[in-house]
């Protein structure tokens, strides 16, 4: 007989990497992330471009329910079907570094956002219905923001909310790259487990038991070869949403004094299959950024920052990541300013498929059903589906071995 599936619940759903992370049943570069023995129940997002992208995946829809384009304040949680399971990457931006760091007190309700999350819960809770787990994530500017009382952080405040409601609750700043991602982008997991279960907390090192048990590149066991950009860009070209949003006049020719990394194109050669990291040459390893233009040629704005290093934290503006190195986060705004988003030798953007390697997202995920710019929005604010399926195959772990 079938073991019965986990319902999940997925709010701000995105265009699906951690539902698709948590369905698992896909392939990414080679190595296949099995089917879990999980259904999505219901999913909503009240990004139009999110919703439309997520409901053109098959690898989403043709299990479970499509998403649900509305506001999530708008939604009744007795419409929402019960489920085991709520996963929430509740809006990051009032949390992160990025951004305006308003947290609560964000002027568009952004950063109150997971009180909906709690409300949904409860409401399950209170009909008899109570949850299993719950997932949220975030960006770890999420973990110095503060309630609006100033002296509680946010984090203290949902597991002190959570906790009344019946959750133990575990939490863990980590780095995606420790767990399949060819990207070092860090965010906070929140995981809390039903204490009527009768059992322990959420233990996050059962992540790496995934990772070594699976055979999953990472960072944290030195075997991430197959993270490194040289080996991510791998064939990419030819493969369907390969475009390339372009930049604007001014970027393009910061771009261009910047200049492509020294190692040239011809040193993706050398990441073909079986290549070792050891007898890589340490060009390879030698990234760019702003910093690489000659002074004279610099703007004024980039020339009073090179006068006083110290005072602006000498930041690395216009990162370019080399073939050895693993790139850092792709953002929504996918702007070279801000995050490294400009091929390691060509003067241009990564290409939509680039990024999505970048993320995790397996090849044939689709994205050309919304705006050029929208694909690269979306995708940036995704949370990687090879990290969501070592999470989702870890928490369903936790879920099956009940104390005795």
């Amino acid at each position: 007989m079938p073991k019965k599936k986990y319902k999940i619940a997925s709010l701000f759903s995105g265009c699906g990497g951690l539902d698709l992370g948590f369905s698992g049943g896909f392939t990414f570069l080679g190595k296949d992330y099995k089917r879990l023995n999980t259904e999505i129940v219901f999913a909503n997002d009240f990004d139009a471009d999110a919703c439309k992208c997520y409901n053109a995946n098959p690898l989403l829809v043709n299990d479970g329910a499509e998403c649900l384009l509305d506001d999530i304040r708008n939604i009744d949680a007795n419409t929402i079907p019960d489920f085991d399971i709520l996963l929430a990457g509740f809006p990051c931006q009032p949390f992160s570094n990025a951004g305006n760091r308003k947290g609560v007190n964000d002027d568009n309700g952004r950063g109150t956002l997971f009180e909906e999350c709690e409300r949904i819960v409860k409401a399950k809770v209170d009909s008899n219905k109570r949850p299993k787990a719950f997932l949220f994530e975030n960006v770890r500017g999420i973990l110095s923001s503060k309630m609006p009382d100033g002296k509680t952080t946010v984090p203290q405040e949902i597991q002190k909310r959570m906790e009344s409601l019946g959750y133990d609750i575990s939490m863990k700043l980590v780095c995606s790259s420790d767990y399949g991602v060819p990207q070092q982008r860090y965010r906070v997991l929140i995981i809390g487990i039903d204490k009527q279960l009768g059992l322990n907390s959420f233990d996050f090192d059962s992540l790496l038991y995934v990772v070594s048990r699976h055979h999953i590149p990472s960072t944290l066991t030195g075997k991430d070869e197959e993270l490194l950009l040289g080996r991510i860009l791998q064939g990419v070209h030819g493969q369907e949403d390969d475009v390339v949003w372009e930049y604007s006049a001014t970027t393009q020719n910061t771009v261009e004094l910047i200049g492509g990394c020294q190692h040239g194109q011809r040193a993706m050669d050398l990441f073909g299959d079986g290549y070792s990291k050891q007898d890589l040459p340490p060009v390879v390893f030698e990234g760019r950024s702003w910093k690489n233009i000659p002074y004279e040629k610099l703007s004024p704005r980039f020339k009073k920052i090179a006068d006083d290093p110290k005072r602006y934290h000498a930041p690395k503006f216009f990162r370019r990541f080399a073939f050895g190195e693993i790139n850092g986060t792709i953002t929504a705004s996918a702007q070279p300013e801000n995050c490294g988003i400009t091929h390691p030798v060509e003067n241009r953007r990564y290409s939509v498929r680039e990024i999505a390697r970048i993320q995790s997202f397996p090849d044939d995920f689709r994205f050309n059903a919304i705006p050029l710019q929208s694909q690269y929005k979306v995708i940036g604010n995704a949370v990687p589906p090879v990290m969501a399926w070592v999470v989702a195959k870890a928490l369903l772990n936790h879920l099956q071995n009940k104390k005795k």
